[in-house]
């Protein structure tokens, strides 16, 4: 099924796999000056949210204008580089507030079964411009 922020509904399931390699926990320490003895075999959890967040913008085309306005995380247990993961991505709540859109997903990392990382997403799309204008004057 494809998806459109403006199609979604709560319920929605947004599922993929995905990797987190050796080089691409690097190219974030190097980034970040993350203390890189800290993660010599373990995905660093902000990374592990940030694919996670790439693997729904990658599924879901959503307006320029959504903001990204919070995010929880819980890392169940340490995700080892390379360790194959099933990404399900739930549309929690939509609701909307003075024409803005606001959406929160519960993003889950599973490996053979076992939930390991959860992160709790919220966003905010403005409403349309010139929703709610009087008109010309």
């Amino acid at each position: 099924m494809a998806f459109t922020f403006e199609t979604l509904a709560k319920g929605d399931v947004i599922p993929f796999s995905m990797t987190v390699t050796r080089e691409e926990i690097e190219g974030y320490l190097s980034a970040t000056g993350e203390d890189a003895s800290r993660w010599t075999d373990a995905v660093p959890p902000l990374l592990l949210a940030a694919f996670m967040v790439a693997g729904l913008l990658a599924r879901v085309p959503i307006p320029l204008e959504v903001m990204h306005t919070g995010e929880e995380i819980e890392a169940r247990r340490a995700v080892r580089p390379g360790e194959p993961l099933d990404v399900r991505i739930t549309v929690a709540a939509l609701s909307q507030r003075r024409g803005a859109s606001i959406a929160q997903f519960e993003a889950e990392a599973l490996s053979d079964g076992e939930s390991v990382f959860v992160s709790r997403i919220s966003v905010l799309a403005p409403p349309p411009t010139g929703a709610g204008e009087g008109g010309d004057a």
